[in-house]
């Protein structure tokens, strides 16, 4: 995670600044960044004992904007195949149940504004379902943040894309995120989802981090998600709470 962040700062440094208020660049998708890796090296999909398959979006032509997009995908992607997946592929045994391990995503919402990804990891081991991961990924498309991934104060407007103050930075993504959550709690007890007996707001709060797990819907709302098992047993799968971006703004 540390050589991303290092490797978008650089990509950040190298494109020229855009100033606040750039008109949003219509964007068209190209062919998925999409890949197979097996493991052993050599073995198809049928024979490995670990099978990882990814896929990404891409957008299409040479704008800033679809460079920097599309460069934290491939960075995702070289992180990934470079670290993390030979180290996990090792560690599955000859003889043990293949595992799997899928990642797909969906564009929840394309505006003037912001191009929103919901990403799906599914790890499966001998065809059982062990765990589902979500993320989601808001992308700025307008004004300095322009090509990057935003946080929840942004999106709501009460961080400046300019703000420079790292002490008020915090206070207004702890201000977002304690609105957020009592929010989602509140939601919670009303849906028909059996929640953990023993949860406390305590445990929910320390497994739940709004400014970056959510995504935005068709109507540009933020919908907030909770891996499974956070706050309910694993089988409850993913939950999602949609807030109406007007209600969090008069909330906040």
């Amino acid at each position: 995670m540390k050589r991303l962040i290092l490797c978008l700062l650089a990509l950040l440094l190298s494109v020229p600044a855009m100033a606040e208020g750039t008109d949003a660049v219509p964007l068209t998708f190209a062919d998925d960044l999409a890949g197979v890796y097996c493991y052993p090296e050599g073995a198809s999909e049928a024979e490995a004992r670990y099978v990882y398959r990814y896929a990404y979006p891409q957008i299409a032509g040479n704008s800033d904007i679809a460079v920097m997009i599309n460069t934290t995908y491939q960075l995702t992607v070289t992180d990934a195949l470079g670290f993390e997946v030979p180290m996990l592929a090792s560690d599955v045994q000859e003889g043990e149940a293949q595992k799997q391990v899928d990642i797909s995503y969906e564009i929840t919402c394309l505006n003037d504004s912001y191009l929103s990804v919901a990403v799906t990891k599914t790890a499966r081991s001998g065809g059982e379902l062990t765990s589902h991961i979500a993320a989601g990924h808001v992308f700025a498309l307008t004004g300095e943040k322009a090509g990057t991934i935003v946080s929840l104060p942004y999106v709501l407007g009460i961080l400046a894309d300019d703000e420079s103050d790292e002490w008020y930075k915090e206070r207004q993504t702890a201000k977002a995120d304690a609105c957020v959550r009592e929010l989602v709690w509140n939601a919670l007890q009303d849906m028909d989802i059996a929640l953990w007996d023993d949860l406390t707001f305590e445990e929910f709060e320390a497994g739940f981090y709004p400014e970056e797990d959510f995504y935005l819907n068709e109507d540009g709302d933020p919908v907030f998600f909770l891996l499974a098992g956070t706050v309910a047993p694993e089988e409850a799968g993913i939950i999602q709470v949609t807030i109406a971006m007007e209600t969090l703004l008069d909330e906040i």
